[in-house]
């Protein structure tokens, strides 16, 4: 029964694993976690920025390792100490280690459980995506991609593809973007600026999309030609915001494209039993753009990856509650 409710696709949950740095909770989605391990010694590497610990081997791989305390000015005492936990996370096709003081426990909740972050932190450009109550607590959902993406240089969101809209085309298309990160917001409108797609409406979370596009069907204005969207959002995510858009009489013929850092077989499942007409990865800006501008030149290329695998998420959650329970200490 667990299995199934997690391989669904239209239930709006997530599972985050909680961690902290010095006392403040964090939270990280639990799909881009690979393995939890005690903090381990690490190679020096000259000319890197301060928050980079140095490289850790795990077994035939060398990872670079992230000390998000350092990064964020919130170092605990449990790093200082070298008594840390690193968390072995993977997007976009990079992985890599967050050295952080400790974590407790993983949390299933619905999207609409997380609000987005207050003003305040948006204004600060703290690399937080939401935040969510649990036993009293507030739970700062981290931005993993922008805090990677600035500390190892790399692009959430790659600008070197070419490909462009015809001209023919530039006039007679409204495209609506969704996605929780300002930074990744910013990026593709340049980015699709650039392609000669300059009618957008960009959104900062599913649920500001579809009331959006229910107010846009209601007053019979003119609706979306196409629409991009992340997977994980606070309120409401894109998987949830397909599923809808697709059982709507009025708006399911709009295409909506899925894209997210985390493009794995089970994602590919998941998307396409919600409706999607496309799925892609952030790091692959040339594709992206490729079947953007198809889709608005109505040619419907799809550019879904094919596959037949799953990934076992029971056996995964099962594999990092058992890490958990070994690095936690015990309570009386």
């Amino acid at each position: 029964m667990e299995q199934s409710i997690l391989l669904e696709a239209d239930t709006n949950e997530l599972e985050i694993l909680v961690f902290k740095l010095g006392t403040t909770p964090f939270g990280v989605n639990v799909a881009k976690v690979r393995e939890i391990i005690k903090a381990c010694k690490t190679i020096a590497i000259p000319y890197t920025p301060d928050a980079i610990e140095g490289s850790f081997k795990i077994r035939d791989d060398i990872l670079s390792l992230i000390n998000l305390g350092r990064h964020f000015n919130m170092e605990g005492e449990q790093v200082r100490q070298g008594q840390g936990i690193i968390i072995i996370v993977e997007f976009n096709n990079i992985r890599c280690g967050i050295l952080v003081d400790e974590v407790s426990r993983i949390h299933r909740l619905r999207w609409d459980q997380i609000q987005s972050p207050s003003p305040y932190l948006v204004n600060l450009r703290m690399p937080v995506t939401g935040m969510v109550n649990i036993d009293s607590q507030t739970i700062l959902i981290a931005d993993f991609e922008t805090v990677v993406g600035d500390i190892l240089g790399a692009q959430c969101v790659d600008l070197s593809a070419e490909t462009g809209l015809s001209s023919a085309s530039q006039t007679k298309t409204r495209m609506m973007v969704v996605d929780d990160s300002s930074l990744v917001r910013s990026t593709l409108v340049k980015r699709l600026n650039m392609a000669g797609i300059t009618d957008l409406i960009v959104c900062h979370d599913g649920q500001q999309a579809w009331d959006m596009l229910n107010k846009q069907r209601d007053q019979e204005g003119d609706l979306c030609d196409l629409i991009l969207s992340d997977i994980e959002m606070p309120r409401m995510d894109g998987l949830h915001l397909t599923s809808k858009i697709k059982n709507d009489p009025q708006l399911k013929h709009i295409p909506v494209v899925l894209f997210s850092s985390l493009i794995t077989p089970d994602n590919i499942k998941k998307c396409q039993a919600a409706g999607a007409d496309a799925q892609l990865s952030k790091s692959d800006g040339e594709k992206m753009v490729r079947t953007l501008v198809a889709f608005l030149e109505k040619n419907c290329v799809s550019a879904s990856p094919q596959t037949t695998a799953g990934i076992e998420v029971v056996e995964k959650k099962n594999r990092l509650s058992g890490e958990l329970a070994r690095l936690t200490p015990a309570t009386e």
